[in-house]
């Protein structure tokens, strides 16, 4: 596991290159974007807050529309599964280290209805992680209670790992 605090680093997303880039949710490069940020811990954990603007308000008055709270575990849980695919292998968050991963299977239970106009919190954290696929849980909180809960098989996208020499994998 890298020593330094990744709580103080940059974003997973900051760290993917142009051609992964272009999300809805969390690209930097998609110019009407929401540009969503996940942040790995040394605790073990990946978070993502973001208070949706109201246009995201679904069928029901003064909540979060479900398939917004499906995006956010989405764009949140494939970050995360590259930062935690990155603490196994015992690499740094780098641009160069960065391995994405896509959606294979997201199941989500929505426990109560998700209120506007407040800070929605994402906490992931890892169950299962190989050198080709994460299984990871998360909780979706808003106004201090959980609100819905998720658990996705994420695969690594491409079919080579990247080969690193002892000097790039102490970056």
């Amino acid at each position: 596991m890298p020593t330094e605090d990744l709580s103080s680093m940059s974003s997973i997303q900051s760290c993917y290159g142009e051609e992964f880039s272009h999300c809805f949710g969390c690209g930097k490069e998609h110019p009407k974007g929401l540009h969503l940020e996940s942040f790995l811990h040394n605790d073990g954990t990946c978070t993502l807050s973001t208070t949706p603007a109201a246009i995201y308000t679904g069928g029901v008055p003064e909540n979060l529309y479900g398939g917004f709270i499906a995006m956010l575990f989405d764009c949140h849980g494939t970050a995360s599964a590259a930062g935690f695919f990155l603490q196994h292998e015992g690499l740094s968050l780098t641009p160069s280290h960065l391995q994405r991963f896509v959606t294979a299977h997201l199941e989500i239970d929505f426990l109560a209805p998700t209120p506007m106009n407040c800070v929605v919190s994402l906490v992931a954290h890892p169950l299962e992680v190989t050198d080709r696929k994460v299984i990871l849980e998360m909780t979706l909180e808003a106004d201090g209670k959980e609100r819905a809960r998720a658990k996705m098989v994420a695969v690594r996208f491409g079919s080579k790992k990247k080969t690193l020499n002892v000097e790039d994998a102490k970056q």
